[in-house]
């Protein structure tokens, strides 16, 4: 079932998110910033989640697509893939010691799925930093 499908599905009040694997850690970002996800890079543009985030390798087992002002690519994340949809009152901004620490811009707070933290994201400040040919 497409993505933009499950997200309207949502409950009122809810924020949809995009949950995936990025090397050791679990992270999301907003099902409505997600156009489509495929099993194979299929953009110009194009970077494995945890090399973005945190400067190491893992291989990616989904490659999500996404835009910014250059136009469509695509981040590769791990299994598994899931849409989850969080109450606003679930979602916390990172506190100022860990903002001012964090690894990669994009980091924007933190949630709990099922006992585990999951990192949020800001997909507006995700980009892949090179061209992949």
């Amino acid at each position: 079932m497409p993505l933009e499908l499950l997200s309207n599905s949502a409950p009122q009040g809810a924020v949809p998110m995009v949950l995936f694997s990025a090397g050791a850690f679990r992270a999301a970002l907003e099902a409505r910033h997600v156009m489509s996800m495929s099993d194979q890079p299929r953009a110009s543009r194009y970077i494995e989640a945890a090399a973005l985030l945190f400067q190491h390798t893992a291989p990616a087992t989904h490659w999500l697509t996404l835009n910014d002002t250059e136009g469509s690519w695509q981040l590769g994340v791990s299994h598994p893939v899931t849409l989850h949809s969080f109450a606003a009152s679930e979602l916390h901004p990172l506190p100022p010691l860990l903002k001012a620490r964090r690894p990669h811009a994009a980091l924007c707070g933190a949630t709990f799925e099922q006992q585990t933290l999951v990192l949020l994201l800001d997909a507006h400040l995700l980009t892949p930093q090179a061209t992949n040919s």
